[in-house]
């Protein structure tokens, strides 16, 4: 249901991270939390003679990544292969890969730094670590009349901390260091697309696939969802809901030592 709500979402965040890669033709590549596989089906036509490993914690999420390469990576010769770990503290080696991907990952994490730190610790030196995440505001005007009719009933929007703006991830990126190693050279970009979806009950289905509604106040969301859908602002004459979808992505280079030295 997760990639279902919002494929081009979900897409457009993995080929931004797959893009900030800039992989090499023999790149290993490490997809922290790969979900059903996004990135890597991406970043495949890419590696004609590179490697995969995708870690993730869900069996339901790591069986459809499974499925989406049981014939493709036959027919492109990919060494892809999945694995159930913390993407936090996996038991993969330390500087196994060239590259770590994480798309759309680091917002949902008890501890973000711990997950890129994860992936510094696995890219080789000189390699590279690019994450995708939502940009604040991460829905235009939709998710900003979602965050007010919340408010109204005395609810802050309950995963605020989902978005981030480019100080907070600068921020997050310059304490990753492990094992002597820390990300340099950082970037972040920010992608804002309009995206729509072609009703609202879709677009509700997706802010509840992605955590952006609290759970276990039915009555409450029930008013919240009547006023949004009479609310011209958020469903246009076709009913349908627009979003000016803002992303951020965060690259860097893997480095050793002071940097001021």
């Amino acid at each position: 249901e997760y990639e279902l709500a919002a494929p081009e979402l979900i897409n457009l965040a993995a080929a931004q991270v797959v893009a900030g890669l800039a992989l090499s033709p023999n790149a290993d590549l490490v997809d922290l939390g790969c979900g059903p596989g996004v990135v890597g089906a991406l970043a495949e036509p890419l590696l004609p003679q590179g490697r995969v490993v995708g870690v993730d914690l869900s069996r339901v999420q790591l069986e459809l990544a499974r499925e989406r390469f049981r014939l493709s990576s036959r027919l492109s010769g990919l060494d892809i292969r999945f694995i159930q770990d913390d993407a936090a503290a996996s038991q993969l080696r330390s500087r196994s890969a060239d590259a770590a991907a994480l798309s759309l990952v680091l917002p949902y994490a008890d501890r973000p730094e711990q997950l890129l730190k994860e992936a510094v610790r696995l890219v080789r030196l000189g390699g590279r670590v690019a994450a995708s995440v939502f940009g604040s505001p991460f829905m235009g005007a939709p998710g900003t009349r979602l965050l007010g009719q919340l408010e109204r009933r005395g609810i802050l929007w309950p995963d605020l901390e989902l978005q981030f703006n480019e100080r907070q991830l600068v921020q997050l990126a310059m304490i990753c260091e492990i094992e002597d190693r820390r990300l340099d050279d950082i970037t972040i970009e920010q992608i804002e697309r309009e995206l729509w979806w072609d009703s609202f009950a879709h677009w509700w289905r997706m802010l509840e696939c992605f955590g952006f509604l609290p759970t276990g106040r039915d009555r409450l969301l029930a008013a919240v969802k009547r006023d949004l859908q009479e609310d011209a602002r958020v469903v246009d004459e076709q009913g349908r809901v627009r979003c000016v979808v803002r992303l951020l992505l965060l690259t860097g280079t893997v480095s050793e030592g002071d940097p001021w030295e």
